[in-house]
């Protein structure tokens, strides 16, 4: 009897460790709209995000992810998202901009000047603002972290070398379908013509685009440099990407896993960013041995593409309002205090 009892009392050990295990197990579904490949950054990131979540959570937080927009485009990801049916997504600016407009402040031309400085800008306090910002309009959806998603845009061609913004006077660039994109290349003098991603490479073959606003880690995986050979790097616009995650069920979660979630984001954010500077090196240098023409604009050349950020500043303003605008020039120039005190430091100034 006495044996029995002993091994009942294990069982009831086992059952109880058992349900413990059970009620601590928690799937988060991760879906993104890139490939399933391993030159996709926004696929490298996810399946860092994988192993990072599994591995340091012993099994209890399980990461399933759903690449190449099976569940749907960046807009119906992040309705999922603020619904709670998805746990996790991942856009670009215009993917949140249609539900924060004000968001597009961080596509203003020219407007983030390098990597540092962006890096800076993706932990800085007008981050946090955007994180607040965007889950009191949704009222679900939280910034983890800001990341790139390709590196800058610049302006790729198919028939002529851009080298000033003179060059671009009547050119049919193609742009996604954002304001701030559009007004920018209109500005400039070209005729910005909206291609969904899907069709851009049908579009450059058949002529209906001259060029495309596209950072070489999109042109080199698609192939589009079949019809495009011209590039100048001008840089205007920086690739945000962002990682959202349903505020419930991060809140549903215990303490030691929220903690290690909101690890796992800023961690998986450093991936990508190094990723894509190491990509679009490599991506230059196959477009180049594919017969493509580089140009990096001389000072006097780049300032002529920088009065279109000039004036998309002003534009941005009387549509949106000033205050988006003066809060990220502060958060600029606080980055580029913060880098200049740090390079000083590195060479014993």
């Amino acid at each position: 009897m006495k044996i029995l009892r002993t091994l009942a009392a294990a069982s009831m050990v086992w059952l109880s460790a058992t349900a413990v295990s059970v009620a601590q197990t928690y799937t988060l579904k991760f879906g993104h709209v890139a490939p399933a490949s391993d030159i996709a950054d926004d696929h490298v990131a996810a399946l860092f995000l994988k192993f990072f979540l599994e591995s340091r959570s012993a099994g209890r937080i399980k990461v399933e992810i759903f690449p190449a927009s099976q569940l749907g485009d960046f807009r119906a990801q992040v309705e999922q998202v603020q619904l709670g049916t998805l746990e996790a997504t991942h856009t670009s600016v215009g993917g949140i901009g249609q539900f924060f407009p004000e968001i597009q402040v961080l596509e203003l031309p020219y407007i983030i000047p390098d990597d540092l400085i962006a890096e800076r800008v993706a932990r800085s306090a007008f981050m946090a603002e955007i994180r607040d910002a965007v889950l009191k309009k949704t009222n679900n959806v939280r910034l983890m972290s800001a990341t790139n998603t390709g590196r800058f845009r610049s302006f790729f061609t198919t028939k002529k070398q851009i080298l000033s913004a003179a060059d671009l006077k009547g050119v049919k660039m193609r742009t996604v379908d954002s304001p701030v994109e559009m007004e920018f290349v209109r500005f400039l003098g070209g005729n910005p013509t909206p291609v969904v991603w899907g069709e851009l490479y049908t579009s450059l073959k058949t002529n209906v685009v001259e060029g495309t606003k596209n950072a070489a880690t999109d042109i080199i995986p698609t192939n589009m440099h079949d019809a495009l050979k011209f590039v100048v790097l001008d840089e205007h616009s920086y690739l945000w990407g962002f990682n959202w995650v349903s505020d419930k069920w991060l809140k549903s979660l215990p303490k030691d896993l929220q903690d290690l979630v909101a690890d796992a984001f800023v961690q998986m954010a450093d991936v990508q960013f190094q990723y894509n500077k190491q990509y679009e090196s490599k991506s230059l240098e196959l477009f180049a041995k594919a017969g493509g023409k580089i140009h990096v604009p001389t000072p006097e050349q780049r300032a002529t593409f920088v009065a279109g950020g000039t004036h998309m500043k002003s534009w941005f303003a009387q549509k949106y309002g000033k205050d988006w605008v003066d809060k990220l020039d502060k958060a600029v120039a606080e980055a580029q205090a913060d880098l200049a005190k740090q390079r000083n430091a590195l060479l014993g100034r």
